[in-house]
């Protein structure tokens, strides 16, 4: 009985027992407050999931849906500053999986370095990530695609407060588990920059993997413009569209085509898009080769 009791009242028991008071107390009276933001990474979590299937690399965007998952239950803890930090990885691994995804050869090459040499540099990749062709089509309206990379960077750059800030704001001032909590004003500016990183990030992705969001149902989109995005970001995401020649869209959903087919012959070994032979070298998969070995 002694012993029941002890682990029953052990520190760790407590601990969890606070915890899920805490979660059950959030979600049963203010839950609500994120639910936007809830609503367009849930969206984002799913089309990363469905872009994964057609990237050569998807390394990056698997580590993307982990962040999401961290932010949303870091949300539903209350604990703010660490959804803002996982927003700032999010942007980081989408960005990497853009620079990288068209730079397989690259990421072989990154792939075979030791941990400690391995330099990934935010400025750099965002710079090269913008001169993408993915992205050159929509320039014929420079306004908007200007304006997904000056959103990108925004939501950054505030993240990034939570980072590296050191006035109260941006610093963690809990005294105990119970202590933590959001304010009904604070709550409201996580879910705006939420969503707006959201909102951001599905406008990335669909540009980027064109060809696999054009093969998404109609539904689906739907539900995505109706219910995943706010007035304004919907605005945004069709007048981007509307911008792209309908050549290059063509051009994307036709390749996309080839590489779900080619990919439901024989599907890529790995997650993170490589192929390894019998001595354990590292090669590029893509669909034609994986579909011969």
């Amino acid at each position: 009985m002694a012993s029941r009791r002890q682990r029953r009242d052990s520190p760790r028991e407590r601990l969890l027992a606070e915890v899920g008071r805490q979660v059950e107390r959030r979600l049963g009276s203010s839950g609500s407050e994120l639910a936007a933001s809830q609503q367009t990474l849930a969206y984002l979590n799913w089309l990363a999931w469905h872009c994964g299937g057609f990237a050569a690399v998807p390394a990056f965007l698997n580590a993307a849906r982990a962040d999401i998952v961290a932010i949303l239950h870091a949300g539903a803890l209350g604990v703010e500053r660490t959804a803002h930090v996982h927003a700032r990885s999010l942007l980081e691994n989408l960005v990497r999986h853009c620079y990288f995804d068209s730079r397989p050869s690259l990421f072989v090459a990154r792939y075979l370095l030791r941990e400690e040499d391995v330099r990934d540099v935010w400025a750099d990749l965002f710079g090269e990530v913008q001169r993408l062709p993915h992205f050159q089509p929509a320039l014929g309206d420079a306004a908007e695609t200007s304006f997904l990379f000056s959103e990108i960077e925004h939501v950054y750059q505030q993240a990034s407060r939570f980072v590296h800030g050191s006035t109260a704001r941006y610093r963690s001032l809990y005294r105990d588990i119970r202590s933590i909590d959001l304010d009904a004003e604070r709550a409201r500016d996580l879910d705006v920059s939420l969503r707006r990183l959201g909102e951001a990030c599905l406008l990335l992705l669909a540009l980027y993997h064109l060809g696999p969001y054009l093969l998404v149902s109609q539904p689906i989109r739907r539900y995505m413009l109706r219910d995943a995005m706010g007035p304004g970001g919907r605005a945004r995401f069709l007048r981007c569209m509307e911008s792209v020649p309908v050549t290059w869209a063509q051009h994307q959903r036709s390749a996309a085509l080839h590489t779900w087919r080619e990919r439901k012959r024989k599907p890529f070994p790995t997650r993170d898009g490589l192929l390894l032979d019998r001595k354990g070298l590292a090669l590029v998969a893509s669909p034609r080769a994986s579909a011969k070995s």
